[in-house]
């Protein structure tokens, strides 16, 4: 209650006081936002849960305030970027969910003479974890868990000449839940590589990267891995409204519970259009590993995604996005243990009330069909936000 009244305060600050420029280095951003799910556990129909059983239903609505601030600085060439917020999320009937969500972000743009640039990103953040990593028992998606993510993420490239340069990268992540404890993992990942750049901004390169997934715990059925990747990619913009982006690759990695190998390739075909001034679409295929999975095995996607946006004038713009996820769980030296097939689409609309003030709306329906038992679902969605910055 006090969080809520305190973020009511801020927003009745006069805004003689609290003027918005997008050029001012610090930023106050305060969000209220209302959602109305029909299937919040995301479960099978014939499926219920501690939750749902005593409630007698599986909708529910919630609502969500957030404060968060950020601080832009440029100093000399170095641009350094500070973000923080915190979340308040409460549920009308679900209680045992609400909580606090909190993150804080730190970018680093830097630069070394004329020829080496980069970025060091590193986060800290707190969230519910997804009632997706369930492999205990029914009732196991009715628990409020908590996980922490920690990152430091390094990229840089060394010119050797105006168009060639060596790019390479670290990242260093690890994911630690309250309750589900049997998912805390930690995740290593660099790469070197060669990239050619034209003068018309498209490029060429090609990288090879290295990865380790670890898992804190060894249980019966978990296992991490180690990974290999080659990748080439390119971007190329015909001209200035169309946009051509390709990724290909192969990866060999090695599962830690049967110590077998498995070549898998992935790559990723992204279009873009911008058809009119205010008229633009997107369009992506491809297929690639899911960051954090669970099981001897990892989630293999592949994707296809569609974006189209219309800013129907200064104050009001259009997006609907369609998207389709064939997911398969790949276990080195085995065939795929279950397949499963999500279809997303969502519409919203955007409105620009005054240069500090923005309203969101939006409905979404997502169904998954899956060739587990009891692992079907679907939903539909309402909601709708409030941002306010200064």
């Amino acid at each position: 209650m006090l969080f809520r009244a305190c973020l009511i305060g801020v927003c009745l600050v006069d805004y003689a006081q609290a003027a918005y420029g997008p050029e001012d280095i610090f930023k106050l951003t305060a969000d209220v936002a209302y959602q109305y799910d029909s299937n919040t556990f995301k479960l099978d129909e014939n499926k219920d849960n501690l939750q749902t059983a005593k409630h007698k239903k599986k909708s529910d609505s919630k609502l969500e305030t957030r404060l968060g601030a950020s601080l832009d600085l440029a100093v000399s060439r170095q641009f350094v970027h500070v973000a923080a917020d915190v979340n308040q999320i409460n549920y009308s009937n679900f209680t045992d969910l609400n909580r606090n969500e909190w993150s804080v972000n730190l970018i680093w743009d830097w630069v070394v003479g004329s020829i080496a640039t980069g970025q060091l990103r590193t986060s800290t953040s707190t969230r519910m974890a997804s009632f997706e990593d369930n492999i205990f028992g029914l009732n196991s998606n009715s628990i409020l868990d908590m996980q922490k993510q920690n990152s430091i993420n390094w990229q840089g490239a060394l010119q050797l000449q105006n168009s060639i340069a060596i790019i390479g990268s670290a990242i260093v992540s690890t994911e630690q839940h309250d309750i589900k404890n049997y998912i805390d993992t930690k995740n290593e990942m660099a790469s070197i590589g060669l990239r050619y750049s034209s003068s018309k901004g498209n490029y060429i390169s090609a990288k090879h990267s290295w990865r380790k997934y670890i898992y804190d715990q060894d249980l019966f059925l978990r296992a991490g891995f180690t990974e290999q990747i080659t990748s080439l990619d390119l971007a190329y913009a015909p001209d200035s409204k169309v946009d051509i982006n390709i990724s290909l690759g192969i990866s060999r990695w090695v599962s830690d519970f049967n110590n077998e190998k498995q070549y898998t390739p992935q790559g990723d075909l992204g279009l873009l259009w911008q058809i009119t001034d205010k008229t633009r679409l997107r369009f992506s295929y491809g297929e690639k590993f899911a960051e954090f999975t669970s099981g001897a095995g990892r989630n293999l996607d592949q994707y296809m995604n569609f974006n189209a946006r219309w800013t129907m004038s200064e104050k009001i713009n259009w997006n609907l996005d369609l998207n389709q996820r064939n997911r398969s769980v790949q276990v080195a030296g085995s065939e795929s243990s279950s397949e499963e097939e999500t279809n997303t689409a969502r519409l919203s609309i955007g409105y620009k009330a005054l240069q500090q003030l923005t309203i969101n709306s939006y409905l979404q329906t997502e169904k998954r069909n899956s060739s587990l038992n009891n692992a079907d679902y679907k939903y539909y969605q309402i909601g709708m936000n409030a941002t306010l910055v200064y």
